[in-house]
């Protein structure tokens, strides 16, 4: 199936499938100490926690926030090891979660393709011993012998080298399938594996190269590839994502292994998806330390959908800590003192707490007011 091939408005029709709400249920409980998902718990996590898709004009594939990075030796300043990850969107979350090192990731998306490319993402750390072995896969090529300590510029230089081919595309698909039905059990539809087909064939055709885009919107020839995304720096200049180094990789690595990584399908101003991770948090006497919330924030302010959001928010368990990272373009309203030249977007850590202080007193009347509170 060629990516070229599905126009948008097929790719809606077929990925706007309506999940129905689940009953309502209690969901085991875990010790916040010692978690334990089995992989019947984490399908069955998938689905009560998830709920009805709603749509965006992005295929997600990849982000455009170039400056996704230069928070994050404040950030391993701020958040303590062991509670909670909150994220949205695709591969980035993964350098943020090695990061603060939580004991549990939800990632809560309202495109189900979001997460059927976390699944996809969560089969390759499966079938990959390696980084070398990870990246070639994720663009179905042939696995370069490159030394583990190998800087990433090398391993990726390598891996745009190295041959690829729709027999090896097909095969590598074939086993993803097998992890995500067989060893997973997921509860995925005719539909839903064809989208994972469709993520995994834009890898594959536009691999190191692929650019963010969206639907009905110029899509910038300036938006960052995919390889450029992955060599982004800390603001000293420090490589700090995910991939950076085998042994973030194989950290990475273990915790998709055990089964910590939860992908959901949830608006953050909707009326099941928050409240039912909250339900689940505080009968386990988990707490959020982390949130990335992209600039999810800027379209909920467009959509007057600000109050229902800030109620989610709240109700969720946090940490004293308890951190925001957002992303804001300057397309938004201004330039901010912590942006960096020649980058489009700025990521900035705020405390939660404190923004829902600020909210009940009435501080927050504008976006602006939310990104320099």
């Amino acid at each position: 199936m060629s990516r070229k091939l599905m126009c948008a408005g097929s790719l809606l029709g077929l990925l706007l499938v309506a999940i129905p709400f689940q009953r309502n249920v209690d969901l085991p409980v875990v010790a916040a100490a010692e978690i334990r998902i089995s992989s019947s718990q984490f399908a069955q996590y998938i689905d009560d926690l998830s709920e009805p898709e709603g749509s965006f004009d992005t295929h997600n594939f990849i982000s455009n926030e170039t400056s996704y990075l230069h928070v994050i030796p404040e950030l391993r300043r701020r958040v303590k090891p062991g509670s909670v990850y909150m994220g949205v969107g695709p591969d980035q979350n993964f350098s943020y979660i090695v990061h603060t090192q939580p004991s549990l990731a939800i990632i809560t998306d309202i495109r189900r393709q979001n997460m059927l490319e976390h699944l996809l993402y969560k089969a390759l750390f499966d079938l990959s011993n390696s980084r070398a072995e990870f990246v070639a896969m994720l663009f179905s090529r042939e696995i370069p012998q490159v030394d583990a300590r190998a800087p990433l510029r090398d391993l990726l230089r390598a891996v745009r080298s190295a041959r690829t081919s729709q027999d090896r595309f097909r095969t590598n698909l074939a086993r993803i399938r097998g992890r995500l039905l067989q060893t997973y059990r997921l509860k995925l539809s005719a539909q839903d594996l064809q989208g994972v087909e469709y993520v995994y064939d834009t890898l594959h055709e536009e691999g190191l190269d692929l650019r963010f885009s969206s639907i009905g919107r110029n899509n910038a020839s300036n938006y960052p590839t995919f390889e450029s995304l992955l060599l982004q720096t800390d603001r000293s200049g420090r490589e700090q994502g995910y991939l950076s180094t085998e042994e973030l990789f194989q950290w990475m690595k273990r915790f998709e292994a055990e089964n910590r990584l939860i992908p959901i399908v949830g608006d953050f101003a909707g009326p099941k998806a928050f409240k039912a991770v909250a339900n689940f948090l505080q009968k386990n006497g988990l707490m959020v330390s982390t949130f990335y919330t992209s600039n999810v924030e800027y379209y909920l302010f467009e959509n007057s959908q600000w109050r229902p959001y800030v109620a989610n928010v709240r109700g969720l368990p946090t940490t004293d800590d308890a951190t925001f990272i957002r992303a804001y373009f300057s397309n938004a309203g201004g330039a901010l003192p912590q942006s960096v030249p020649g980058h489009r977007s700025t990521t900035l850590l705020h405390g939660i707490r404190e923004f829902l202080r600020d909210e009940s007193a009435g501080r927050i009347r504008t976006y602006w007011d939310v990104v320099a509170p």
